[in-house]
């Protein structure tokens, strides 16, 4: 491991970023911080793995110091030396390349874990222990959105329907909004989150978090997507999203304002697919 050993919560950060990258057939990285992911990135083709965890990074490198990394590829030297160039708790992978753990070795606050890629057929439930003693045990959630083509028969409630790179950016969130707490929201654009917005009380916080981060870190929202974990509630989260020129929204639907969401949708040239799946997680 190196050090002393991962914290509770280094290890719940690992378990909750295997969640994030398990979703994804090519190389993903997310960095996390206190259960929740900071950045996430998909490699482009023929990215170099250090090239995707360094936008995952980027998208928020202030919260991504001291966070924990989880990638869902062997890590080589390249990689390792981009880890090195910033203070890094834990790495988590299947495996490394034997020049990564020599670089990895003159990182003495850095701990490598190895972990086996996530195996889509077991999901074990999640387990709470409460004061006078009694236990919940839950489920563990596992979007039925496994696929392009699932969200493709999905239906478009809006008259313009998702671009195919829009389709792409909408799984993708969707994807990485199943592990984030609620309310929370993400944007993503070019294979990558641009910010994640996560534990807000309300909706429209959880954008406005997000909106003010994209801008302290000089990410341009205009043609990204949003996801959102829970049904957008109110008029305002609409029109928060259009004055950023985001282009397409996935969220559950179920909101009594509805049809009026779809209409400023309409009138604003925003494509919205309703899942009909909430992907609250409150951990």
């Amino acid at each position: 491991w190196g050090k002393d050993g991962p914290s509770a919560t280094n290890i719940e950060d690992g378990s909750h970023g295997m969640r994030i990258v398990r979703y994804f057939d090519e190389p993903a990285v997310a960095v996390m911080k206190h259960l929740n992911p900071s950045g996430v990135s998909v490699a482009r083709k023929g990215e170099a793995l250090s090239s995707v965890y360094a936008r995952a990074r980027d998208a928020d490198p202030r919260a991504a110091f001291g966070g924990v990394v989880v990638l869902n590829r062997m890590v080589d030297k390249s990689t390792a030396e981009e880890l090195s160039k910033t203070f890094v708790e834990v790495v988590y992978a299947p495996d490394y390349e034997e020049s990564a753990i020599t670089v990895f070795q003159a990182k003495k606050d850095t701990r490598i874990g190895k972990v086996p890629g996530s195996n889509h057929d077991q999901h074990p439930p999640d387990i709470v222990v409460l004061d006078d003693r009694s236990l919940i045990l839950e489920d563990a959630y596992l979007t039925g959105i496994q696929s392009l083509e699932q969200l493709k028969q999905l239906p478009v409630a809006t008259k313009r329907s998702p671009s195919e790179t829009e389709y792409h950016a909408l799984l993708h969130s969707w994807w990485v909004i199943c592990e984030v707490r609620s309310n929370a929201v993400v944007f993503w654009k070019n294979d990558a989150s641009l910010a994640i917005g996560t534990g807000q009380q309300d909706r429209i916080g959880a954008i406005e978090s997000c909106i003010e981060k994209a801008h302290k870190f000089g990410h341009d929202l205009k043609g990204s997507v949003m996801a959102s974990d829970g049904f957008l509630p109110k008029m305002d989260n609409v029109e928060a999203v259009a004055r950023e020129g985001l282009t397409s929204i996935v969220q559950p639907g179920g909101s009594v304002e509805d049809q009026e969401l779809v209409r400023a949708c309409d009138q604003h040239g925003i494509a919205m697919i309703m899942t009909g799946e909430r992907a609250f997680r409150h951990f």
